[in-house]
């Protein structure tokens, strides 16, 4: 009898065992991932106008790999080896992390977050975890994150979770408090974590450059007078639209939900260039890229090749894609992403 019901019980707990995802099946989904944009990305750089609209619209959906991604993640939050999975979803597919699952009341990226907060404020794997939610605002991701600064023993993570706050407070205005709070934990960070890679750059880098946006490039101040070539090889400067309103629009061919951003950036230019706005793109891509995707039709506003990231230097750019609004005099008056945000400022300077 004993054994009948220890079957029973192994029977009735089975499915929900085979549903736990594996580190083994995780990394399958990031490494098929990573090669698919790999590939797309050599495709699109040799592909004729005609040929390279397609491509693109073939781009690898990176919502299909983070739903895979999840099916791996989403049974398996307390274990350990989740965490670089889920700072892979949040960096490669956020609009899929911002959803919930169907039926479900919380967000792939609250769950996350719940799972941080839970089980793993003390792990030394959580400094990465702590960036990658900046990614994905919430009321509570401030406090979750200060809980990771106070509490996890690894002076690194603290580092890394200082950085992440003075990212986060970034949301909260410009007022001298808030500014103060921002620099205090960039020294933190500095402090702590200087060598700690983030990318291809690294926290002291990050925590630098926010201090020198705060300096230099808040809202209010004076652009740099940005100077290039653009796509068609003409000289350029931002100075020469003196008197106009612009809109510099920092992106990339293979920046995360690149679809969605320049959806975005080609509706505000067919809202606003004929009001008086100029859309100005700046993108590290080549200038060859960059005609043929401006012949096909993808793009359809002025851009500057960056390759050398020159530009991308001068305004701070760590993350894509970056908007600056700026007035007719080049003063700064908006930060962030593209979207609902930019329109209503471009709005507002159009009107006066």
């Amino acid at each position: 009898m004993r054994y009948v019901t220890v079957f029973m019980v192994i029977a009735v707990l089975w499915p929900f065992a085979a549903r736990a995802g594996t580190p083994e099946a995780a990394a399958l989904v990031r490494n098929e991932y990573e090669a698919a944009v790999e590939a797309w990305a050599r495709k699109l750089a040799v592909a004729d106008p005609q040929a390279q609209l397609n491509v693109w619209k073939n781009r690898p959906d990176s919502s299909v790999y983070g739903r895979r991604m999840w099916a791996e993640l989403k049974d398996s939050l307390r274990a350990e080896w989740s965490i670089d999975y889920c700072v892979w979803l949040l960096e490669r597919a956020p609009v899929f992390a911002a959803e919930a699952d169907p039926g479900g009341s919380r967000t792939r990226a609250q769950l996350i977050l719940q799972s941080l907060a839970r089980e793993h404020l003390k792990s030394p794997e959580v400094g990465m975890l702590c960036l990658a939610l900046t990614s994905q605002p919430d009321p509570t991701t401030l406090k979750v994150i200060e809980r990771v600064e106070k509490e996890n023993p690894h002076e690194q993570v603290q580092g890394q979770a200082s950085l992440a706050i003075a990212l986060l407070l970034k949301g909260l205005g410009d007022d001298a408090v808030v500014i103060e709070r921002r620099i205090n934990n960039l020294r933190r960070a500095i402090i702590k974590a200087h060598d700690v890679k983030v990318g291809d750059t690294t926290v002291s880098r990050l925590a630098m450059d926010e201090i020198f946006v705060i300096r230099h490039l808040v809202k209010g101040r004076t652009a740099p007078d940005a100077i290039g070539r653009d796509s068609a090889g003409e000289p350029f400067k931002l100075s020469m639209l003196k008197g106009k309103v612009t809109v510099l629009a920092f992106w990339h061919t293979n920046m995360r939900d690149a679809e969605r951003g320049l959806s975005l950036l080609r509706k505000l230019n067919e809202q606003y260039s004929k009001r008086g706005m100029d859309l100005i793109g700046v993108s590290s891509d080549s200038r060859e890229v960059l005609r043929s995707l401006r012949a096909n039709g993808t793009i359809s506003w002025r851009n500057f090749s960056d390759v050398d990231g020159r530009v991308h230097g001068q305004f701070r750019v760590s993350d894509l894609p970056l908007v600056y609004v700026l007035d007719s005099n080049r003063k700064i008056l908006y930060i962030g992403g593209p979207g609902a945000f930019v329109e209503l400022t471009v709005e507002g300077l159009l009107a006066r």
